[in-house]
């Protein structure tokens, strides 16, 4: 037979237009997957799938071809400027004129700015063409009206200035947010090598390695391995898919389709007469890898895949968090009050302006049109802003701005946060639920003691790890594994086979071997000697392998959580420790992992890899099944939980290779030791299948999948003799230190009344005592069994007995998942605000289910993330109690601004009212001007100064408020209505005695004098808003003592603690009292100031510090005195009619219906509380 290098003929069907190197278009491609179509396959492909790799210059081994440039900037390359990358573009985010062009549609505005406009008109027409007036005096007045337009229109656009700037940085920052928490890594193959590279920079043609647990980040065909995926989240499908490689499924295809017409073809999807389906290797994007390994090529990205024609379809505004929907809520109501108050005001002052004009002897009568026109506009831009003050358009912003603050902080921290909501519900937590590995512990593992054979080692140079064998019998691996050592060749290279093939884990190639000081080095392999791909070598961790030049830089915290800390072998901490081990120990020389596994022949005599059974959670194992050359030996190797492994064994190996029945006593004598110095262990054996012509045997093969042996019938398989059982090598204890600092975030935690429970795989004797080192048992609950349990046990307990023990519970030892996701469901049924950390793609129930996941940034799978609400970017534990800190602080600075904008909403719409009803001239003490500065104050500034608040250093000292927290409680009521009385009294004092106390005698004083009287007036006001701003910072530190002497304390009634913790609170402070001065001096007309005296400024300094002491002598009256004020019926009473609660139940749906009808007053219960 002879060959040509000549490309085969292309099909008919590819695009003429399209390069001749890449022949297919992104359409074409994209046609595999829309629908997955295996006739589509052939098709495009000539019924070949070697020219999958040749159409898409790829190469199942190698990857794609880049040059160094290349690699560098793959933009110049012809695939690129093809079939693009797979970024997806950017949801365009707002321009600042679009966020100032809305600001100012706000129908508000548009009336204000209308009033203004007219108001300047009527103004000007005044001044030039109307005759002039003289004052009681005789001097001619100043016609200044049209000023006070000029000024209204100022206001508004600083308003809608000031607004849109708001709006304009929370869009920057969560933009920044989404578009960190939307990249990931993954492992692919590129000139030979194995890059880690951002899912984002991935091209058509790049061969990715997957497993269990990873995300698939672009569209893609199967061509190596096999795997179950969960396609329910793209296509609806809610069964799982079983992939397998494209070569067996387009065998399988033409079989069942041999001899159809192309109408009668079954394409992928459709079943057999049999009830067989049609096999499928296409990849969807965004679908999950629930079990297996394998490699895939890349041939849709970006906009042309699956996942990304969703995304563009999906592009939509974020949804608003429970705290802003609560909060939308409650500035609506006080709106409608506003609006009420501001229609009843123009009612009356209407009528009686005219009753002024139309009564023969009115005030207004022989006013000329004009200035009829400009009392009239007086009136209506007085209940315009009015209006304006009572919309607290400041309550969304306030949280917005808080949260987003919080999140970008908590990133700094090391919580991503990818669900809003979870930033609130963090501050309301009563229990954690923590992973051990990684999370309280470092994740840094080793091999410190152990047995292979019965040649016991110690490695660890802590005297408290002793062994149940004495010392004599003690030493270190090297020895026991040095040529002519204690072990046997043979037990030493079944040991080394398990570790080294039994693995996913690999070589760190920027680890440099501290023995040869040599950096990392790969061997030059032929393809021709390759026996079986070993390529299953993917890690969950985000360290680099060999960063590929052009992928996104790596997050500063996981580059920091690793620097320093370089390792040699990357994957499960587990494996790497055994593989460190066996570096050490066993001769496995750094550099000649890859060669081993792809020719395991010359050092381990093993011809194929017949199967590969991953490490699941749920039966704590993983395996593998080799074939040895020129026999019919197949031999499975089998490594996992110590007692769950060594049950299962019926001898054991003896270091001389003599095999004995096991003395199971002695094994479990063993675990125990290791437990109880708080080290894992881990079981290693292997089985043979002597004679067995074909793999899997009959007895234990998979009924889903005959090539396969079934993994619990081939550990649950019976032996006739000692030498046909699963033989036990050795068992190892591996030890990983506790994280520093994690006692004292545990102790945090039990501080503020959070109850943290530990969540392991490990046996329960490891589990205590870890949970007594890190202080989640103390020495006490220790010693008691009803503090930790097991996984198994656990599950079989009634949901009676599980609420019985769960106050006492602390660890829950050898757990699976779904234990997990049954405490969680427990919890969560008694009242619990449940937080747990998950690494695994079995943990996604759990992380679901729980009211805020957290998934691990280093070592969790894609999966695990994808179902969390924050990711812990350095799997750190005390990254959890800054989250705590944060959701607290989030919760406590809207309280604070919902106290202050209520306090200056009521008194100044109060205020307002009185004063324009009171007057004879139909005008407010404060106008519009003034109003406007005030809500200014009251919404925008004081949102950036309290909303921007970092916790305090006693947040942790306080109890959680469980599940319902209300928006104000009785200590808010309390200052709420004692401040805005005293604002109150001492206005209406100023504005209605002023005349008396200033200029005392005399029966009439000038309008410049009753303009300055007006002037200190509004000037007293702002100040009093200037100290309750300072009163605002402290909430809720006393909450809880009843006591009125032990609530006189510093943390309860010092206004200045922490005063510089934040410096956005200073900032804004300062400019809300230089403005003021200088308003009071230079204002003039527009804001209708007259020079004060020295008296008049006293008074109004003075009297705005009245709210320090009222506040002082609040905050030491105690809450229940407040309670009694109001009774809980009567409020709910006074909360239903004013709460506008019989409109919303109008609009009620039925769930909201039937959660009305239900509600019982229990704690849980959001309608439970007498306080919103």
């Amino acid at each position: 037979m002879t060959t040509t290098d000549h490309p085969p003929t292309m099909p008919e069907n590819i695009d003429p237009v399209a390069p001749q190197e890449y022949p297919l278009t992104p359409d074409q491609l994209a046609e595999l997957h829309n629908p997955k179509s295996l006739t589509q396959f052939k098709n495009l492909f000539q019924d070949d799938p070697q020219n999958l790799f040749k159409y898409l210059n790829s190469s199942l081994q190698d990857g794609i071809k880049l040059t160094e440039t290349e690699t560098k900037n793959y933009r110049h390359t012809q695939r690129f400027k093809l079939y693009s990358d797979n970024r997806i573009p950017e949801r365009v985010p707002k321009t600042f004129l679009q966020l100032i062009w809305e600001a100012f549609n706000d129908k508000t505005m548009l009336l204000l700015t209308a009033a203004a406009v007219v108001s300047f008109v009527l103004g000007l027409y005044e001044a030039l063409y109307t005759p002039p007036e003289y004052d009681p005096e005789g001097n001619p007045i100043k016609k200044v009206d049209w000023i006070e337009g000029i000024a209204i229109m100022i206001a508004v656009i600083v308003v809608v200035f000031v607004g849109a700037v708001n709006d304009y940085q929370k869009e920057l920052q969560f933009a920044r947010l989404n578009k960190k928490k939307e990249n990931r890594k993954i492992i692919v193959i590129r000139n030979s090598q194995e890059l880690l590279t951002s899912i984002h920079n991935l091209l058509v043609g790049d061969i990715i390695t997957l497993q269990t647990g990873d995300v698939i980040p672009a569209d893609g065909v199967l061509v190596e391995g096999q795997c179950e995926v969960d396609e329910s989240s793209i296509t609806g499908e809610s069964d799982t898919i079983k992939k397998v490689k494209v070569f067996n499924a387009l065998k399988t295809f033409d079989v069942i389709n041999e001899g159809k017409s192309n109408d009668q073809i079954l394409d992928i999807g459709f079943k057999t007469p049999n009830g067989d389906k049609i096999p499928d290797c296409m990849l969807i994007s965004g679908s999950k890898l629930l079990s297996g390994l394998g490699k895939a090529i890349i041939t849709s990205v970006g906009t042309n895949s699956i996942h990304g024609r969703t995304m563009m379809a999906l592009k939509v505004e974020p949804e608003s968090t429970p705290l802003q929907q609560r909060l939308s809520q409650l500035a609506d109501s006080i709106s409608v009050y506003g609006c009420v108050a501001a229609i009843l005001l123009f009612l009356v002052l209407f009528i009686r302006f005219l009753f002024y004009i139309l009564a023969p002897n009115g005030r207004f009568h022989d006013l000329d049109p004009a200035q009829k026109g400009t009392k009239f506009l007086n009136i209506f831009i007085t209940a315009v802003t009015i209006i304006v003050v009572a919309v607290p358009e400041g309550l969304p912003l306030a949280v917005t701005l808080a949260l987003a603050f919080a999140t970008t902080r908590m990133t700094k921290d090391g919580n991503l946060v990818r669900n809003l909501r979870a930033c609130e519900t963090m501050g309301s937590a009563t229990a954690v639920c923590s992973d051990k590995t990684g999370t309280l512990t470092e994740n840094v593992m080793s091999v410190v003691r152990g047995f292979v054979g019965d040649s016991y080692f110690n490695d660890s140079d802590n005297a408290l790890l002793t062994s149940v064998a004495t010392d004599s019998h003690i030493k270190k691996s090297i020895e026991i594994f040095k040529k002519n050592g204690e072990c046997s060749e043979n037990l030493e290279k079944d040991f080394l086979t398990n570790i080294v093939l039994n693995s996913t884990a690999f070589e760190n190639k920027d680890f440099v071997d501290s023995a040869n000081n040599l950096p990392f080095s790969t061997d030059e392999r032929d393809p021709s000697q390759v026996k079986r791909a070993f390529e299953f070598v993917r890690t969950h961790t985000r360290i680099s392998i060999s960063r590929d030049d052009n992928s996104d830089s790596g997050d500063d915290l996981i580059q920091n959580a690793i620097k320093g800390r370089q390792e040699p072998y990357i994957g499960s901490k587990t494996e790497t420790a055994l593989l460190t081990l066996a570096k050490k120990s066993m001769n496995l020389r750094f550099g000649s992992l890859r060669a081993l596994r792809e020719n395991p022949v010359d050092r381990f005599e093993v011809s194929e890899i017949a199967q590969i059974i991953p490490f699941e959670s749920t039966r704590k194992w993983g395996g593998i099944i080799v074939k040895y050359k020129e026999s019919n030996l197949y031999r499975f190797f089998i490594k996992g939980a110590a007692e769950i492994v060594s049950n299962n064994c019926h001898s054991k190996r003896n270091s001389d290779d003599s095999i004995v029945t096991l003395n199971k006593d002695q094994i479990n004598k063993e675990i125990e030791n290791l437990a109880n110095d708080a080290l894992r262990a881990l079981s290693l054996a292997h089985r043979d299948f002597p004679n067995c012509t074909s793999w899997p045997p009959n007895e234990i093969v998979d009924e889903k999948n005959p090539d396969r042996a079934d993994p619990e019938k081939l550990l649950a398989l019976t032996c006739e003799d000692d030498d046909s059982g699963l033989i036990l090598d050795g068992i190892v204890g591996i030890m990983d230190p506790l994280r520093e600092g994690v006692r004292n975030s545990v102790e945090q935690c039990q501080r503020a009344g959070v109850t943290v429970r530990m969540v392991t795989g490990d046996n329960i004797l490891t589990a205590r005592a870890i949970a007594r080192n890190c202080n989640i048992l103390s020495e006490e609950t220790y010693l008691i069994p009803e503090c930790a349990i097991e996984g198994p046990k656990f599950r079989t307990l009634t949901k009676q007995e599980r609420i019985k023990m769960l106050p006492n519970l602390r660890v829950m030892a050898r757990s699976s998942p779904e234990d997990k996701r049954l405490l969680v469901e427990t919890l969560k049924g008694m009242g619990d605000v449940v937080a747990v950390t998950g690494d695994g793609t079995n943990d996604a129930p759990a992380l679901k289910l729980a009211d805020v996941g957290f998934s691990m940034g280093i070592s969790g799978t894609e999966v695990a993330r994808e179902a969390s609400d924050i990711i812990l970017m350095t799997d750190d534990f005390a990254a959890i109690v800054d989250a705590i800190k944060w959701g607290r602080c989030v919760s406590i600075s809207i309280k604070k601004f919902i106290q202050f904008q209520l306090i200056v909403n009521i008194t100044a719409v109060i205020l307002a009212f009185v004063s324009s009803i009171a007057s004879e001239d139909e005008t407010s003490v404060l106008t519009a001007v003034q109003l406007l500065w005030i809500n200014l104050i009251m919404d925008t500034l004081a949102a950036l100064a309290l909303a921007t608040d970092k916790p305090d250093p006693n947040i942790m000292d306080r109890k959680p408020r469980g599940r319902s927290t209300p928006l104000i409680f009785p200590s808010t009521w309390k200052m709420i209505l004692s401040q805005s009385c005293l604002q109150l009294i001492v206005t209406f004092i100023l504005h209605f005695n002023g005349k008396e106390i200033f200029f005392r005698g005399r029966d009439e004083i000038t309008g410049h004098e009753q303009q300055q009287l007006n002037a200190m007036t509004f000037n007293t006001f702002v100040w009093l808003q200037f100290f309750t701003l300072l009163v605002s910072r402290k909430l809720d530190e006393a909450d809880g003592i009843k006591n009125w002497r032990d609530r006189i304390s510093e943390a309860n009634l010092n206004f200045f603690q922490d005063l510089f913790r934040n410096y956005y609170f200073l900032f804004i402070m300062a400019i809300i009292g230089i403005s003021q001065v200088l308003i009071m001096f230079f204002g003039g007309a527009p804001f209708s100031i007259a020079n004060q005296t020295k008296t008049m400024w006293a008074t109004a300094i003075l009297c705005g510090t009245l709210s320090l002491p009222v506040g002082a002598l609040v905050r030491i009256c105690p809450d229940e005195w407040a309670a009694r004020i109001f009774p809980e019926k009567l409020f709910q009473k006074f909360k239903y009619i004013f709460g506008l609660e019989f409109i919303k139940e109008r609009h009620m749906d039925k769930d909201d219906e039937e959660a009305l009808l239900n509600r019982d007053g229990s704690p849980n219960s959001s309608d439970s509380t007498v306080f919103f």
